[in-house]
């Protein structure tokens, strides 16, 4: 699960004069007043808090809390002088502390595993960004390490470096969320990496809007949206005209505005009253060069090419990039007009037309169409808040759960309460999942300037093919002269190689510093993950591991197949193994025809064979050395 957890601190208490004393790190277990379990409307996980801090030593300050425990969509379930059973799972991670040694403390208690969601760097980046938290590991798995990319905030990107800016000026969002959105506390100038791209959205910009949301129970809505990048800001204002209401909102007429790290939305009744509510943002706005970059962790961003799409009742041509969500396992689409140039104060640029959005809990998939594009709009759009009374956002108590089971019942799945708890709303309702088609894929004639991830010591580009007159371009037959190389293929798994040319076979060695299934695979296409051959080891938990060759040929599960039989894919030989602190190693030979070859590696976040996440997985070439 990811830690989306509550900010604690409602109020309607008791408050003492005294702090709550500080608890052992290695102590949470059973202490407070008792526990608050819900269901994460993010991760759709049940996350259980310790109730520690003294306001909660009064029972009706302890049900207030869990009855909205800080999330939209949260509601809880307080149990008198309860203890976590997290603590007791032969995987405990550690503990989200929020309010640490305050009065309001609370205490929410993780498992590593089961899942992308369930990482030791997704949930402690979730409890630090999302969650304002302190990850303290109170003697579980999940140590956090300051060098891990998941847990970075990333700066400026792309062609910019960050030498010059601004404390906030162009700051994205720490670890995943950076993807897409920039930091709640950033803002936008044309210092920020790709500004000048036509492709980078307008810091200032609004639209009329339509969207239509594809699955299950389909809404059309109408509005506008306006932008204000430079001072993190973003209005939205929509009509529904057809469909049913969203669970999380019923009203028809809204207007939304994201200020930084706040949320205020407001009902417009037919009658002429309003309700105006505030709620905490996990995330920043959308910046305006998310799309066409690979920032964010995990994120991968891939140019799809000119199609044709309808648009105001024509075709319109227009150039498609889509990004990966590895916290959803899933992607977004955005059409940026190629017919016309879109002249603004900015520079040239390329007018956003649709984009196609994946499901959030409990919603369908949505398509997102942009017309009548400016740049010229009043301020006073965004003040509109000011003059209303608004106040802090309460949650139905059942609302929640009782529409995840008339999802459920709609897609035909027959789930009881523990594993609707555990099942995530997206698998439910989004088509949008990624795939082994999505790769790394930069558009050439585009004006974008792309970020050079590594180079070699003589300055090229890791990756950029090197072609030499000693060496036929596809690399000639196999056979001949020894060679052998090494890669660290990711900060988790190292693989080596090394070839006898005597008998033309390939002995591959990759160690993954984890107890998780590990795949080294050999496609067809140069680092697609299918059709291909593949050796997969799978730990057992108790020392031993699991390991055969598997044929690959489709990204889903029935689609991995275990090679019996005569039929060796052309590798005679494996064997996996585990260490005694939890590394799994696969050893292999393969009998290799031609050079190059591609070997593309996968490897899981526990021992269960499944996703693989968005940096789960990769390629490498192996080929004899240039002078061979």
């Amino acid at each position: 699960m990811v830690a989306y957890v509550g900010s604690g601190g409602h109020g309607g208490g008791r408050r003492h004069g005294r702090a709550l004393a500080q608890v052992e790190e290695s102590n949470y277990k059973g202490k407070g007043s008792g526990t608050c379990t819900y269901m994460n409307p993010f991760s759709q996980q049940e996350t259980c808090v310790q109730m520690t801090g003294e306001a909660y030593e009064v029972e009706d300050a302890a049900k207030l809390w869990c009855d909205a425990p800080g999330l939209p969509g949260a509601v809880g379930t307080y149990v008198k002088g309860g203890s976590c059973a997290q603590f007791d799972d032969e995987n405990f991670g550690g503990v989200c502390v929020n309010g640490k040694g305050t009065p309001e403390e609370t205490v929410s208690a993780f498992v590593e595993g089961g899942g992308p969601l369930g990482s030791c760097a997704t949930t402690i980046m979730g409890c630090e960004t999302f969650g304002g938290g302190e990850w303290v590991q109170a003697g579980g798995k999940c140590a956090k390490d300051e060098d891990d990319e998941s847990m970075k905030s990333v700066v400026a990107g792309g062609g910019n470096g960050t030498t010059g800016l601004a404390e906030g000026e162009c700051k994205l969002q720490a670890g995943i969320a950076g993807g897409g959105h920039m930091d709640m506390d950033a803002f936008w100038t044309s210092s920020c990496a790709n500004s000048n791209s036509s492709y980078s959205t307008p810091r200032r910009w609004t639209a009329d809007t339509k969207t239509i949301t594809t699955q299950k129970e389909g809404s059309v809505s109408v509005g506008k949206v306006w932008y204000d990048l430079e001072n993190n800001r973003r209005r939205e204002d929509s009509f529904r005209v057809e469909g049913a209401p969203s669970v999380f909102n019923d009203a028809r007429n809204t207007t939304f505005i994201h200020m930084g790290p706040t949320f205020y939305l407001i009902d417009w009744n037919e009658d002429g009253t309003h309700k105006c509510t505030i709620s905490p943002s996990p995330v920043g706005i959308l910046r305006p060069n998310w799309i066409i970059d690979s920032l964010g962790y995990g994120a991968v961003s891939q140019y799809l090419g000119v199609v044709y799409q309808v648009y105001e009742g024509k075709y319109r041509r227009v150039k498609q990039f889509r990004k990966t969500e590895p916290l959803e396992d899933a992607y977004m689409v955005q059409s940026f007009d190629d017919e016309e140039v879109w002249e603004t104060p900015e520079g040239p640029k390329r007018r956003p037309l649709e984009r196609q959005t994946p499901g959030a809990p409990f919603q369908g998939d949505a398509v997102n169409q942009y017309f009548n594009h400016s740049t010229t709009f009043s301020d006073d759009v965004f003040e509109i808040y000011k003059s209303l009374d608004c106040k802090e956002r309460e949650f139905n108590r059942t609302q929640i759960l009782e529409r995840q089971k008339e999802l459920a019942e709609k897609t035909g799945v027959d789930l009881n309460e523990t594993e609707l708890a555990q099942t995530g709303g997206l698998n439910l309702n989004s088509s949008l999942h990624v795939d082994s088609s999505v790769l790394q894929v930069d558009c050439e004639n585009c004006d974008i300037t792309y970020e050079v991830r590594a180079t070699e010591e003589d300055g090229e580009e890791i990756g950029e093919e090197v072609v030499s007159g000693d060496v036929e371009e596809d690399g000639g037959v196999a056979g001949g002269a020894d060679f052998e190389g090494q890669e660290e293929a990711s900060s988790e798994l190292a693989i080596s190689w090394s070839y006898s040319g005597a008998n033309s076979t390939l002995r591959v060695v990759a160690e993954l510093d984890k107890d998780a299934w590990l795949s080294i695979a050999f496609p067809d296409i140069p680092c697609l993950m299918e059709p291909a051959v593949s050796v997969i080891a799978l730990p057992q938990g108790d020392g031993s591991v699991k390991t055969n060759r598997y044929s690959i040929n489709s990204h889903s599960a029935a689609g991995i197949k275990e090679m019996l039989g005569d039929d060796n894919g052309g590798i005679p030989s494996f064997v996996g193994s585990s260490t005694d602190d939890g590394k799994v190693k696969v050893e292999l030979t393969k009998v290799v025809s031609s050079f190059p070859l591609s070997v593309t590696w996968a490897r899981g976040f526990d021992r269960n064979l499944g996703y693989h996440g968005g940096s789960g997985r990769g390629c490498l070439e192996v080929s004899p050395p240039v002078d061979q």
